[in-house]
């Protein structure tokens, strides 16, 4: 597990190579069987790393819920843990699906919302923590994750300038020296104009950590986009297939989906290149069919002294290079050239 993690995560980001999360999350409707196929599929889609979301509903809602999200008197309703706890799953199963992951070749990870489920991972050794956007101000969960060291990813959505620098200084002074901001969009899924990707180089800029995308858009052009504006992590969704119901189907890539989500991630990457100015080998063979040289315009006899009417500029691009020109004129030639053949410096005195 640790030689995965070494090259499926800290390997990719110190060479600022994409790397791709399937989030599988509550996908798996608390089925064991449903989340173990989930990671087969991830890891055949090309993910490199797996996520599950571990939860405790009766610690991640009060029972007077509903009745405070409407501006209404408190009032007894556990519909919502009751919804929740169907998602649980013990922490036996979790022992399985990381084996599986491993087993895979994937990295498994999860985010977690309380301190036991962190407790729980750090039985598991996993080797670095997501932090949700909901959980940016839990600031016990974070000091717990920080006092462990681990790499953390930690999501943005819904979240103030002020409360995402707090919530780095509790990572950074707890001894946490690898961080991952996503820039995310807390929509489900986010229309096309609320993506902000300008947000992703304001995270990089304000913060000077690698940043990369949690992505809730419809199809692949957020995230390539985003590999534009210097993303290296990316979140998405995973179901098993476009009709498996499940609580993020509507955000959720199938794994063929998924495949071409990571294919496109990886050419748009691709397209960046290295920003040299420079033109490379490949453009080589056009550049010399395509280029103008220095030609003779006429024949010219050895011994004479080149004037602009002796020279014409002409394709293809396999001697002097027009740059030369005035350099050129004015200077003797040392043996005949014919017309319409291209000048060489070695041509000239």
């Amino acid at each position: 597990m640790k030689t995965t993690f070494h090259n499926r995560y800290l390997k990719k980001l110190a060479h600022k190579e994409p790397v791709v999360i399937a989030e599988i999350g509550l996908n798996h409707n608390g089925n064991l069987t449903e989340a173990i196929e989930l990671i087969h599929r991830a890891a055949d889609s090309g993910a490199d790393l797996v996520k599950f979301q571990i939860i405790n509903a009766e610690l991640l809602y009060s029972v007077y819920t509903r009745s405070l999200i409407n501006n209404q008197p408190p009032q007894h309703d556990d519909s919502m843990i009751t919804f929740f706890k169907r998602f649980e799953l013990t922490q036996s199963d979790y022992v399985k699906l990381q084996q599986t992951a491993g087993e895979d070749g994937v990295v498994f990870f999860a985010s977690c919302f309380d301190l036991p489920s962190f407790a729980m991972l750090e039985q598991l050794q996993v080797p670095l923590y997501k932090i949700a956007s909901s959980e940016i101000t839990n600031v016990p969960l974070i000091k717990n994750i920080a006092a462990t060291g681990k790499p953390v990813v930690c999501s943005t959505g819904i979240s103030h300038s002020y409360e995402i620098e707090y919530a780095i200084k509790l990572l950074q002074g707890g001894g946490v020296n690898n961080i991952v901001l996503l820039h995310c969009i807390s929509l489900y899924p986010v229309p096309p104009h609320a993506v902000n990707l300008l947000r992703i180089q304001h995270l990089q800029q304000k913060f000077g950590l690698p940043v990369g995308f949690s992505d809730h858009a419809n199809d692949n052009r957020a995230s390539m986009m985003a590999v534009a504006s210097g993303a290296l992590v990316f979140e998405k969704h995973f179901k098993l297939s476009d009709d498996h119901d499940c609580i993020d189907k509507d955000v959720s890539l199938s794994p063929e989906a998924f495949k071409r989500y990571v294919d496109d991630i990886h050419m748009a990457y691709t397209m960046m290149g290295d920003g040299a100015i420079d033109y490379h080998d490949a453009e080589a063979g056009v550049a010399r069919s395509a280029r103008r040289s220095i030609f003779a315009a006429q024949n010219i006899q050895k011994g004479t002294i080149v004037t602009e009417e002796h020279l014409t500029l002409k394709r293809p691009g396999v001697g002097l290079s027009p740059l030369y020109l005035d350099k050129i004129v004015g200077k003797k030639v040392k043996r005949d050239i014919i017309k319409d053949m291209p000048l060489c410096e070695n041509d000239m005195d």
